[in-house]
C-alpha cells in the first residue's frame, strides 16, 4: 500500500509539473506573438520624411512615423533644408503613392505626442515604411524608449545602412544621437 501511494504521488507530481510547464510555455507564446491591430488609413499629403497627414474614418490627423527621424526638408526649423531632407520627403511621398496604407500602434510607446500627432508604425502594402526609410539611408532610429516592438529590426537596418554609408551615412559626423549636425 505504501508503494502505491508513492507511485500515485509521483505520478501526480509529474502530471502537475508537465501541465504547469505547458501553461508557462503557452503564456510565453502569447506574449512573444503579440501583435496589435492595423488600422486602414488614406494619405492626404506628405509633410516631410517622417510626418504625413492622413484620413481615418473621415478625420484628418497628422502621423509622426514612430521610431525614426529624418533631416528637415524645409527651412522653418533650421533656416534651410538639411542634407537629404528633401530627398527623404520626396522618397516617402513617391513610395506611398497608390499603396494600401495602414497604421499600427506600439503597445510600449505613447500614441500621441506633445504636438497632437499620432505616433505609430506605417505600413504600405504590408511593408513597414520606417524600415524602408532606414534601409534607404534617409532616416535614423530615434525617439525610442527601448521596449518598442520593432526597435530591434530598425536598429539592424540602421547598422546595415551605416556600414555601406548610404545617403545620410555618407556625410561623416552628420548623424548625431539627437538629430542631424548641419
Amino acid at each position: 500500500m505504501k508503494m502505491n501511494k508513492k507511485i500515485i504521488s509521483g505520478l501526480a507530481a509529474l502530471v502537475l509539473s508537465v501541465s504547469g510547464l505547458y501553461i508557462i510555455d503557452k503564456d510565453k507564446e502569447t506574449t512573444s506573438t503579440l501583435k496589435t491591430e492595423q488600422i486602414a488609413i488614406e494619405l492626404v499629403r506628405t509633410i516631410d520624411g517622417d510626418t504625413i497627414v492622413f484620413n481615418e474614418n473621415g478625420a484628418e490627423k497628422k502621423l509622426r512615423l514612430l521610431l525614426i527621424d529624418t533631416p528637415e526638408s524645409s527651412k522653418t526649423k533650421t533656416g534651410s533644408a538639411q542634407p537629404y531632407g528633401i530627398e527623404a520627403k520626396e522618397f516617402l511621398a513617391n513610395y506611398l503613392k497608390k499603396k494600401n496604407l495602414s497604421i499600427e500602434y506600439d503597445p510600449f510607446h505613447e500614441k500621441i505626442d506633445d504636438y497632437e500627432r499620432v505616433l505609430a508604425y506605417l505600413y504600405a502594402d504590408g511593408e513597414l515604411v520606417q524600415e524602408v526609410m532606414v534601409e534607404e539611408g534617409l532616416a535614423r532610429v530615434g525617439y525610442e524608449n527601448g521596449d518598442e516592438v520593432y526597435l530591434g529590426e530598425l536598429e539592424e537596418a540602421e547598422q546595415k545602412a551605416s556600414a555601406v554609408e548610404v545617403n545620410i551615412w555618407s556625410i561623416e559626423g552628420y548623424v548625431g544621437d539627437y538629430g542631424f549636425n548641419k
